[in-house]
């Protein structure tokens, strides 16, 4: 079975067209609407940093799609949910659990593009044939649609038409975010990012329980399990991290939502 496609597009932001409008009061809903070039900011940070809050509440009629659609199924840790290369056939949410998407090249090496984790969708931007290999973390519980079912829903529901291409866009902005971190920032800021990103997924302020390995976390981050485990401890000296066992971590830094929105903006999001 096939997943349809999804066509994207990003309008383009003429910069002159945007000064010269910033007289006018914001419109909120507005997506792509930046509210000072001067600020201190990155403006496609704040792009994307938009746009993602904005999909999050863009879901309702995908979520219907799945609550009376769709079947469960369990996968335990490192079992393998979808294999590259072999013909797409469902469409998934997770229902809790984490999720590794990769790629791996006939070196072997592997690259993490993503870990998908509770209420996130898998399988969206693939037509034919999966172009990655899914593995469960650890436990997984995920809801899967025929594509044959999600191909007749999208051909008669546009609010679920443009639901979906926020989703894919979503994730194609979340993969160009990563790019881009993995030649710009430091170890130290790739990681803490991604801590940050993965405790605000999770309930509470207590400690973290990672179900990912250095290994899983190094090929997300781009390094070597060497680097990953010099930086945690480096973290760790800094007060920025605490370590209650190589699994468990706590933020540090964090004292305000205002702390944690400038740290999101200063450094690119590729969780």
């Amino acid at each position: 079975m096939t997943t349809p496609s999804a066509i994207v597009s990003t309008p383009d932001i003429p910069v002159l067209e945007m000064n010269s409008v910033s007289h006018q009061k914001p419109n909120l809903e507005n997506i792509f609407y930046i509210k000072n070039r001067s600020a201190n900011e990155d403006l496609s940070a704040a792009i994307s940093i938009r746009r993602k809050n904005t999909d999050r509440t863009r879901c309702d009629k995908i979520r219907s799609l799945f609550d009376t659609n769709s079947f469960q199924q369990h996968f335990q840790p490192n079992n393998t949910i979808l294999l590259h290369g072999e013909a797409v056939e469902e469409f998934y949410m997770v229902v809790s659990g984490t999720v590794r998407c990769c790629t791996i090249n006939a070196e072997g090496a592997r690259q993490i593009f993503r870990f998908a984790k509770k209420g996130e969708f898998i399988g969206i931007s693939d037509v034919d044939t999966w172009h990655f290999t899914a593995e469960a973390v650890d436990h997984v519980i995920l809801k899967s649609i025929p594509h044959a079912q999600m191909k007749q829903a999208l051909a008669t529901d546009l609010e679920l038409r443009d639901e979906m291409r926020a989703q894919v866009c979503s994730q194609l902005e979340d993969r160009e975010r990563q790019l881009l971190a993995m030649v710009s920032a430091k170890a130290s800021e790739r990681l803490l990012h991604f801590l940050r990103e993965f405790a605000s997924s999770r309930p509470g302020r207590g400690y973290i329980t990672l179900p990912m390995c250095r290994r899983d976390i190094a090929d997300h981050l781009g390094l070597s399990v060497e680097t990953v485990s010099r930086t945690f401890s480096k973290l760790k000296r800094e007060g920025r991290i605490d370590l209650a066992c190589s699994e468990k971590y706590k933020i540090c830094t964090e004292t305000s939502v205002d702390t944690v929105d400038t740290a999101a903006r200063r450094t690119p999001c590729f969780a």
